[in-house]
């Protein structure tokens, strides 16, 4: 007997499936389980990257200081001001659940912005 389940009615994320609808941006108040933090010395440009490019909209913000993205529902993101960031980006990576009619939209929308920002899109397992 496994401890795991199927929990899909506690998620945000719909099953996946070639007709999955994705659910609308969550503008609701919760607290957040986990969040990336994403330090920028371009607050303003990360911003317009993640909204126009990546479909987040903007929470809440200290101006020129930290915005808080959200997409779905725990898919929160907090960019923040940084008097510098490494030329060399860290290893690591931030992942967030789209809908398969979602990805061509979203490739074109991040390429149109800045051409070298995606590496895809690819199958994954």
């Amino acid at each position: 007997m496994s401890d795991y389940f199927d929990a899909f009615e506690m998620s945000p994320v719909p099953p996946p499936g070639p007709d999955a609808v994705p659910p609308e941006p969550f503008r609701g108040i919760y607290g957040m389980p986990a969040f990336a933090t994403i330090p920028t010395s371009d607050l303003a440009a990360s911003v317009d990257f993640w909204t126009r490019g990546l479909g987040f909209f903007e929470l809440f913000s200290i101006p020129g200081r930290l915005v808080h993205l959200r997409r779905w529902a725990f898919q929160d993101v907090l960019l923040v001001t940084a008097g510098s960031v490494p030329e060399q980006a860290p290893a690591m990576s931030v992942s967030f659940a789209c809908v398969l009619s979602q990805v061509d939209s979203l490739v074109a929308a991040c390429r149109a912005l800045r051409p070298d920002s995606v590496d895809g899109p690819r199958d994954t397992p």
